[in-house]
């Protein structure tokens, strides 16, 4: 254990000679702070505010409270790395810090454990209670301090304190001993230990042999010694760890006269040490080796790789769409799975992946003890294969792997297929670190989703190229979204009949400051894949709901304005708060608004997607299914649902007139929905032939390039002035 040097103890002793503590809390919410601060002042407390992570640090360094309230999320910097920066303060690695916290995941607790929180307070926070924890807390750092104070006399007082003592006479063999000594020992009221060979023989047979060598050895060799052996239990079969301590004790002639020393029962030490090696080394779900030690066997791997000029690869897969098992299942089926994923995964490596050079199986034995696989957290696994002679090897351990994967598992009853992606990286040609070769292996997975999953790929420089540019343009749109520098563009929509003007869609744009304009097909499903979509489909409901009511109070005749949903915002978000929200927030007629869905995304769950719809369609909304024909539809569930309008994809549109297909396609979705009684709307028109087939159909609604291309609020607002005529509305030339 190392000692506290003397400046240290210094600045632990007099920052406990205040006469008043200081706290600092940090927090974002000023409620909380106002109301803790009364609760700790009338306690004989001063306190401090932060309210944020970065704020916490800064007021540390200058105060050096004696106890930090640390909230878990806050903005700019959270909870986690303000209690990261603050241990790396001169004095801030023993200050207690009290995160409060909502959060219950096992995740959290254990990444807040590791920056360095003392203890934890659930909310809502007792503000009645808050001061006896933070006094209790600072008892303990007093006590804290004081065992560091003393740690250099306490280092030889715990080498010589004992449960239980015994002296061992040389010359008649007898021992005498302490009743600690008999209760240790497991010895019942009446039993005794009258000599050394007596005592031999309550330990367990495959330890007897070892402690009396030892301690025949210290006697010739006049040394201490200690050992460490198990006795069996009186009442079962069960064995308790004891540890033996011993000094010789001799004449002044030099001769070992007796054995002197203590025994101590450490089976709840040694299982508790057990147990904390399990938690901190492998995955309590599945049982596998846990990040920890895949990054102590990833070091071994690579030391001995670079002593032996060797190969070893890196496998980090993930399951495709592990959240729906979850969602759908629930958490303790989502277990199930991870546990069956681990067993395929083990028994694939079990069975002797490496192939030598000369094309034969290394033995099984001896792979499995090259390999590890672990389970990082969530539906991440990796694979380390310590030994492969090309990286085809790798490639065959993983088409293994995706094939085992991909098996149906029984799940409570059920049925259930996931598949799985798997990025590679190869040392040394992907990296001679081990955290170069882990974050190759994540990004050549990453890669291989975005080529459409269920399959493998290995790490490259253009791969990584395109991971960064990724990164960067995550970051930059999460940044537009909080600036609000997005802009929405309004495409009208006509009546065929007649060619008035029947509505607009909004649709969202990005000009990058630097790269111009940014095409929505990449930036929308970023946001989609990262979670970006629900902050960002908010604004444009609260935007384009806005902007409609602002022309309406500008005299303008109302309109219908469509607006997309992203499969993430109806699954993951509350749309009924959302849409009543931008409601509230514009004041537009909610018979004004229409969602636009895409159908697969309803046939995802139907019975769900009802639910939602109805609950939708009773706001008073408007509801389309957009992208009609391009998703895997059913007609049996078309029926049943409660949606507005129809809109036909414009793959479908652009060849009407010279694909006899599209033609018949179209012709029968406008037929379906008017026996549907749904409205019918046909985008990507951009000919004068596909408008009059449309209309030759008695298609509803066109809109398209032909009508007008997308335009921002002021060129929308001049066009539906300059381009119509009449209280009719209709669009010039058509």
């Amino acid at each position: 254990m190392s000692q506290a040097s003397p400046q240290s103890l210094q600045m632990v002793m007099s920052s406990v000679q205040r006469e008043r503590p200081i706290v600092l809390h940090v927090d974002d919410d000023v409620a909380s702070l106002l109301m803790a601060e009364g609760a700790l002042e009338d306690a004989g407390f001063d306190v401090l505010h932060a309210a944020d992570g970065i704020e916490a640090i800064d007021m540390y360094r200058e105060h050096e409270p004696d106890l930090v309230i640390m909230d878990a999320v806050m903005p700019v910097m959270d909870g986690f790395e303000a209690i990261s920066g603050i241990r790396k303060l001169p004095g801030g690695m023993h200050v207690p810090i009290l995160m409060i916290t909502g959060l219950e995941d096992l995740d959290s607790i254990t990444r807040a454990y590791d920056e360095g929180v003392t203890d934890f307070l659930t909310k809502p926070v007792n503000f009645y209670i808050l001061p006896y924890r933070v006094q209790y807390l600072l008892r303990s750092k007093l006590t804290a301090d004081a065992l560091r104070v003393s740690q250099s006399k306490l280092d030889n007082a715990q080498r010589i304190a004992r449960l239980g003592n015994w002296e061992w006479c040389l010359s008649s063999h007898g021992m005498s001993w302490s009743r600690e000594f008999g209760r240790v020992l497991g010895l019942t009221e009446g039993q005794t230990v009258d000599n050394w060979n007596e005592f031999l023989d309550r330990i367990v047979d495959a330890d007897r042999h070892s402690v009396r060598l030892m301690a025949e050895h210290a006697v010739e060799e006049k040394q201490p010694f200690n050992i460490e052996f198990c006795v069996p239990c009186l009442h079962d079969d069960s064995s308790r760890r004891i540890r033996l301590e011993a000094e010789p004790y001799c004449v002044e002639s030099g001769e070992c006269t007796h054995m002197m020393g203590t025994i101590q029962d450490i089976t709840e030490r040694t299982n508790a040490q057990k147990q904390i090696h399990n938690l901190a080394y492998f995955d309590l779900v599945t049982g596998l080796p846990n990040r920890a030690q895949l990054n102590e066997q990833l070091r071994y791997t690579l030391k001995l790789a670079k002593r032996n000029q060797g190969k070893f690869a890196l496998l980090f897969l993930d399951l495709d769409h592990f959240k729906q098992v979850n969602d759908t299942l629930g958490h303790d089926a989502g277990d199930d799975l991870l546990k069956q994923v681990s067993g395929r995964l083990t028994s694939v490596v079990r069975g002797g992946d490496m192939v030598s050079s000369c094309g034969e199986n290394i033995d099984g034995e001896e792979a499995e003890s090259q390999h590890t696989v672990a389970r990082l957290g969530g539906d991440e696994f990796v694979v380390l294969l310590g030994q492969v002679n090309r990286a085809e090897d790798a490639a065959r351990v993983a088409e293994r792997i995706a094939q085992s994967i991909s098996a149906p598992y029984d799940i409570g009853g059920q049925n259930v297929s996931v598949t799985t992606t798997i990025g590679i990286s190869v040392f040394p040609a992907d990296g001679v670190t081990s955290e170069v070769l882990m974050k190759n292996a994540d990004v050549a997975m990453y890669h291989a989703k975005e080529s459409g999953r269920n399959g493998y790929q290995f790490y490259s420089r253009q791969i990584h190229e395109q991971a960064l540019a990724r990164f960067s343009l995550e970051s930059e749109l999460k940044s537009a979204i909080e600036n609000e520098q997005l802009t929405l563009v309004y495409q009208p929509k006509v009546n065929i009949c007649d060619g008035s003007v029947s509505g607009v869609e909004a649709l969202i744009r990005w000009d990058h400051e630097e790269h111009g304009t940014v095409s929505p097909n990449d930036f929308i499903p970023l946001a989609e894949e990262t979670g970006l979509i629900l902050p960002l489909g908010r604004w444009v409901l609260c935007e384009a709901t806005r902007q409609m009511q602002n022309w309406i109070e500008a005299g303008m005749e109302p309109l219908v304005i469509a607006v997309n949903c992203s499969s993430v915002q109806f699954t993951r978000s509350d749309m009924i708060t959302d849409i009543n929200t931008a409601i509230a927030y514009s004041g537009l007629d909610p018979h004004l608004l229409e969602i636009e869905l895409t159908e697969s995304l309803l046939l995802q769950d139907i019975e769900l997607g009802i639910r939602i719809l109805r609950d939708m369609k009773a706001l008073g909304i408007q509801v389309a299914i957009d992208d009609f024909g391009t998703g895997f539809s059913s007609l049996s569930y078309l029926k049943r649902l409660p949606v507005d309008k129809l809109k036909i994809d414009r793959s479908f549109v652009k060849d009407l007139g010279v694909d006899a297909g599209d033609v018949a396609i179209v012709s029968a979705i406008i037929t379906l929905s008017h026996n549907l009684n749904l409205t019918v709307v046909a985008e990507g028109v951009e000919t004068r032939q596909q408008y009059d087939i449309l209309h030759g159909f008695d298609c509803n609604e066109a809109q398209g390039f032909l009508i007008s291309h997308p335009m921002n609020a002021t060129e929308m607002q001049r066009w539906l002035l300059h381009t119509t005529t009449g209280l009719n509305r209709k669009v010039s030339g058509l």
